[in-house]
């Protein structure tokens, strides 16, 4: 099976991106990069793209090592932690009055 193309588009340019994962993936994939790069230049409106580019790169990068670096919640653990907190947030009459409201 030879890689599917996808067409994406980040920061008005257009890109035709190869790979095995699914058109949404990449889509989605682009999408953040677009964001990213959009949320940098908000912020220094004088970067030409590549430097754009590689801070986005870096930013991006350093959210995958911080996500990384965090301990692993195991989903029964998650699970749990959230069953608690609902039952908490029921315990204090919270959950009925914000459903309500």
């Amino acid at each position: 099976m030879s890689p599917a193309k996808t067409t994406v588009s980040i920061l008005g340019e257009t890109f035709t991106i190869r790979g095995e994962a699914s058109e949404d993936y990449i889509a989605e994939i682009a999408r953040m990069v677009d964001s990213t790069m959009r949320d940098i230049r908000g912020q220094q409106q004088n970067l030409d793209r590549f430097k754009l580019a590689v801070l986005a790169a870096i930013n991006i990068a350093d959210e995958l090592m911080r996500r990384k670096q965090e301990p692993e919640i195991k989903p029964e653990e998650e699970f749990t932690r959230r069953t608690s907190q609902l039952i908490a947030l029921l315990d204090e009459g919270l959950v009925g009055e914000r459903l309500a409201g």
